[in-house]
């Protein structure tokens, strides 16, 4: 019985070595076993060399394993194993169980163990406490031994209170791959073919305690055990001092075997020490050779001149830092002549890359192999059954709902989804109740045949789920009543036959690795539900509980990756991936924030805690510090893997725009490397990469894109190049087309916009506005008549329609009542104003507003706003002689809020008002352009039915308003001060005849600003400067500019005016409230795409342009 090492450095040889002598010997003693234990990733690998390196190609009594296959391979011999292994999904589901059922005992893991990841953080503690035999006893003594009532203590208790309850759950039926070891301990003596064997261990960095215990049983048994250790020539291997150096992981390994080996009496032969002078991988390359001897070392030695062995690069983000890599390997292999089998990529984290990796290969057509495992929490068929689920859960709300029907699986075409979630937005449908019932009500638009339509495919929904959900929806339900009535439901729905149909399609559309995906999935789904039947199978769980175990169960099931083709280049991580002879390496996303990132991690042990654990002599894994030296040794072990050369690149930007940093090791390469500087990719001219078609397409679109500035000779070249390649000519002339779009001046025909308007056009004030605005958003809304989509919400324009009808009908009321605005008591106008309110909610039909308790609060902000209304508009009519005279008068196009007169013996006054709830001011200016055209119109109309009522009275406008229905906040003010304050913030806003005698009439006594008009009066009188008032001639301009502006506006209507032309004034734009944005796809870039750019005028300047017009 005896022990050997392999020592030497990286590149060396050592597994070359191992394997021939494995060979060597294996064919000498044909009678003997040979077992050569590599970590469980390298197996394939290991095993091919071996084949390749025996004379006949075969190898008959060689097994290579992991330390798990090496256990099932003695327990299939002798025995020792009768309990059925749990995988990570089974302990998962277990831990969420223990975690619920003993909740209440816990102090601080209490509600935490049901995050997302706590599960997996608690398997992972409790994976390391068995790795390293750490019992419960263990734990407890350990808890009575710190400080009574501190927060490890009671975090020590809560673990420990999980182990036991987990320890006790698997009890003699189920077993841990962390417990298979020890069990392989008890039964190793009593194997015949590792009796006298000898077994090889390549590939390890350390071994665990667990796995220390399987050394030492092996030790006695075997004839050899022979351990390649990666150590630099000038260590001494067998002193451990300190974790905290670059081969800490190989001596601790070693000096650990020697003890154990010195403690059993075992033989310890003299090591093989192969020649690292340089290592042999590196005999041809001495740049590579001098990395490998001094990289993470103590040295003041740095490489003298030129080299190109080693390369750093700096990218803009990691998609362009992959784009890269892509370009450079194609480089290498078409003109350097190498394979992609001989090229490597390692990540420095694998999860920010994998989906550039694949996306970049695909465009610079390079085969790879990714190494490593798909989550399937992105599936369909997972998000089927988890949105099933969720509808159950959740009563069927409308994102549960659409959710499970967007999923693609569930029969229903794209456009009956669309119809009847448009049905569901509208009516604010949810709940089963409401789903099983005939839909009747209706919106705007929706027409009984399309109602009808709605009814079918609910019908159809409802009765595919009703078995299902009539189980789900049971009080109290086993997980096996629960899994069964989903297994049902997918035999129901014939799922397999569909994920069989899904991988066919992406086989046929060369996408393996989603065919791979979707060839697993079904099986994958079973199995967790296998498991969920046997581990809990007749407990009752809550269907929120299943979820969330279900969901445990999907975060740890990985979809397998297609094995590695014979020439492709492999992609991984740092840790993982096992390369083989690889001759180039792309070391990418050297940056900061992963090496060394943050090796401290969050876990459920603190470094704090593990410090304490390590005071009591009682190992765990690595802590933070440690684990950045081990993470130099996989650093070191990655940048000397290849043989010709080293490429290590970073990001200046993360994929989400924050700046990061380079990682520290690369001042060490160029601490070592004087002359190495790094390479900007970004400054690359396009003419200096290396394009497929596919990447270069993107060159030819910016240059497009800058035709007005250069179009250079290289971008003509390939232009070119494509203009002559048939499979791209189509493109290019898309491509071509919308570079040179030009924004088309579209215009109606006479014939056609009848057709669509109508003979006579007679619009109302808001389509006019509209028009003015920007005519393509008018054709649309007018013409093709197309509508936002109805949703079951409160929106801005439901409150003002709320209060209009509020004030119409208190306005009526209170002729009913017999008092006057002035007049009215306090505790009528309450009551007016509560009837009013009620009565405008239940006649408006919009059951939104008894939706959720926030949405019945706006009944109350309305109540309390019209009190306000009603309050500020009594004042404001108390202040002059006007009286209310009209309300909701409608006329041609549109309705007036209220017409107020005041009447002499030959002279009637009119002043009309409008009732907005937004911010809406009034500006000539807008009205100039027709974008306001709303009071002036008003105003026209009020008089002319003043005239047609009094034809023996002289009709005068007084004033147009704007009145803002608002509760203003007030800052603090004196108690004498508010009314005052208040009135302002409520003042009418428009214009207003400048005559003294309507002024005064308007607002009998003011000295200042009126709180009721906008009108200021200087010291002697004189009106201010900031008062809107206007002379009757220059009322006469204004409504006879309107009149004509109309007409103007509903000839260019009828003559088919419809030109995307959005007008800008200012900081106003005609697309800022438009809903047509996504449709018109306006955008200044394009040529004919510009602004209508309207004057900000003043108000003389409008009078002026608009006597000039008349």
């Amino acid at each position: 019985m005896s022990l050997q090492f392999i020592f030497g450095s990286s590149g060396a040889g050592k597994s070359h070595y191992l394997h021939r002598y494995i060979v060597e010997e294996s064919i000498k003693n044909p009678a003997e076993n040979y077992f050569v234990i590599v970590p469980e990733q390298f197996t394939m690998q290991t095993q091919k060399d071996l084949v390749m390196a025996h004379e006949r190609k075969g190898i008959m009594n060689i097994d290579v394993l992991s330390f798990g296959r090496l256990a099932h391979r003695i327990f299939e011999e002798v025995g020792g194993n009768q309990r059925i292994i749990l995988d990570d999904t089974g302990k998962s589901l277990i831990l969420r169980k223990i975690a619920g059922d003993n909740e209440d005992e816990l102090k601080v893991l209490r509600g935490n163990l049901k995050k997302h990841g706590y599960i997996g953080e608690m398997k992972s503690v409790l994976s390391e406490f068995a790795q390293y035999n750490i019992d419960v006893d263990t734990l407890d003594k350990m808890a009575d031994s710190v400080e009574e009532g501190t927060y490890f203590q009671w975090k020590l208790k809560d673990i420990a209170k999980v182990y036991e309850g987990f320890s006790r759950y698997l009890s003699d039926k189920y077993i841990t791959n962390e417990e298979l070891l020890d069990v392989l301990c008890h039964v190793i003596g009593k194997s015949d073919i590792l009796k006298d064997s000898v077994i090889a261990f390549d590939g390890f960095t350390g071994f665990t305690p667990v796995q220390d215990k399987v050394m030492k049983e092996l030790l006695h048994v075997c004839k050899k055990v022979v351990v390649t250790v990666t150590i630099d020539e000038r260590e001494n291997p067998y002193t451990f001092t300190h974790p905290y150096q670059l081969f800490a992981l190989s001596k601790r390994l070693v000096t650990g075997l020697t003890a154990l080996a010195k403690e059993e009496r075992v033989e310890i032969v003299e090591p093989v020490c192969l020649p690292q002078n340089p290592a042999y991988r590196f005999r041809e390359n001495p740049p590579l050779a001098f990395l490998e001897k001094h990289l993470f070392r103590y040295t003041t030695d740095s490489f003298s001149g030129e080299q190109e062995s080693l390369s750093l690069h700096c990218a803009k983000m990691p998609k362009d830092e992959t784009a890269f890599v892509m370009q450079e390997i194609r480089h290498l292999v078409r003109i350097k002549g190498y394979r992609y089998r001989d090229i490597a990529i390692i990540a420095g984290n694998i999860a920010t890359y994998a989906d550039y990796m694949e996306k970049m290969a695909e465009v610079y057509a390079i085969p790879i192999f990714m190494d490593y495992k798909r989550s399937v929490l992105l599936n369909s068929f997972v998000e089927y059954i988890r949105s099933l689920l969720a509808m159950a859960e959740q009563n069927l709300t409308y994102e549960s709902v659409f959710r499970f029907l967007r999923t693609g699986l569930t029969g229903f075409s794209r456009e009956d989804i669309d119809i009847l979630e448009n049905y569901v937005i509208a009516m604010g449908i949810k709940g089963y109740k409401k789903w099983n019932e005939k839909w009747v009500r209706t919106y705007t638009g929706l027409s009984e045949e399309e109602l009808e339509k709605v009814n079918e495919i609910r019908s159809e929904f409802v009765k595919m789920i009703q078995d299902v959900m009539s189980v789900l929806k049971k009080r109290r339900k086993t997980v096996t009543e629960i899994t069964l009535a989903l297994h049902s439901f997918f035999m129901q729905e014939k799922l397999q036959e569909k994920l069989v149909k899904y991988e066919e399609t992406f086989q046929e559309n060369n996408e393996p690795a989603l065919a791979k995906e979707y060839a697993q999935i079904y099986r994958i789904v079973i199995e967790i539900f296998d498991k969920f039947i046997e581990l809990l199978g007749d407990e009752y769980l809550p269907l929120k509980e299943y979820c969330a175990l279900l969901d445990a169960g999907f975060e740890e099931a990985k979809v397998g990756v297609i094995p590695p083709g014979i020439d492709e280049v492999i992609v991984g991580d740092m840790e993982r991936t096992r390369l083989k002879e690889v001759k180039v390496l792309f070391f990418v996303g050297a940056n900061d924030v992963f090496i060394p990132g943050n090796q401290a991690g969050n876990g459920l042990l603190s470094e704090q805690d593990r410090k304490i654990f390590e005071a009591r002599k009682i190992p765990l894994a690595p802590n933070g510090k440690e684990k950045i030296y081990i993470q130099k040794f996989y650093l070191y072990m990655n940048l000397t893997k290849p043989s010709e050369k080293v490429y290590v690149s970073y990001s200046k930007v993360s994929g989400d725009g924050k700046g990061i940093r380079p990682a520290y090791f690369l001042q060490d390469l160029k601490r070592l490397y004087p002359m190495l500087h790094v390479n900007e990719e970004e400054e690359k001219k396009f003419t200096e990469l290396e394009l497929t078609k596919k990447a270069g397409i993107t060159y030819i679109i910016s240059g497009l894109q800058r035709r007005r500035e250069e179009i250079t000779d290289e971008w003509l070249e390939l232009y070119t190049s494509y203009r002559k390649d048939e499979d791209w000519e189509g493109i290019i002339d898309n491509l071509i087309e919308a570079g040179f779009y030009k924004m088309p001046e579209d215009r109606l025909s006479k014939q056609m916009a009848e057709k669509l308007y109508g003979e006579k056009i007679e619009g109302s004030v808001t389509r006019l506005e509209r028009f003015a605005a920007c005519a393509f958003a008018h054709f649309l809304s007018y013409g093709l008549r197309l509508k936002e989509r109805k949703e079951y919400r409160f929106e801005a324009v439901d409150l003002g329609n709320i209060f209009h009808r509020a004030i119409e009908i208190f306005s009526r009321n209170l002729v009913k009542s017999g008092y006057t605005w002035t007049t009215l008591p306090k505790e009528v106008a309450e009551e007016l104003i509560e009837e009013s309110v009620e009565t405008s909610i239940t006649d408006y039909g919009n059951t939104v507003l008894y939706s959720s308790a926030r949405n019945e609060y706006m009944i109350t902000r309305i109540k309390r706003m019209m009190k306000r209304t009603v309050w500020a508009l009594a004042k404001q009519l108390e202040k002059g002689d006007f009286v209310p005279s009209g309300y909701e008068v409608s006329f041609g196009k549109g309705k007036i809020d209220r017409i107020d007169i005041y009447e002499t013996e030959d002279r009637v006054y009119v002043k009309v008002i409008d009732y907005k709830t937004g911010t809406k001011t009034f500006s000539l200016a807008s009205l100039y352009h027709g974008l306001q055209l709303q009071l002036a119109m008003y105003m026209n109309m009020a008089v002319e039915l003043e005239r047609r009522k009094q034809p023996e009275k002289k009709v005068v406008p007084a004033g147009l308003f704007y009145y803002q229905m608002k509760d203003p906040i007030i800052d603090k003010v004196e108690e004498d001060k508010w009314e005052e304050t208040v009135l302002s913030k409520l003042r009418l806003d428009g214009i207003v005849n400048a005559n003294e005698e309507v002024i005064n009439h308007l607002d009998r006594e003011f000295s200042g600003n009126s709180l009721a008009i906008p009108v200021g009066k200087n010291k002697n009188g004189s009106l201010s400067k900031t008062s809107k008032a206007f002379s009757e001639e220059e009322f006469s301009i204004i409504s006879r500019y309107v009149e004509k502006e109309v007409k103007d506006i509903e000839g260019r209507m009828q003559e088919g005016e419809i030109e995307v032309s959005p007008y800008e004034m200012g900081t106003s734009y005609g697309c800022d409230f438009c809903q047509f944005k996504g449709v018109c796809h306006f955008d200044e870039k394009i040529e004919g795409c510009e602004y209508r750019k309207l004057g900000r005028l003043s108000d003389e300047e409008v009078l002026k342009k608009m006597m000039e017009e008349l």
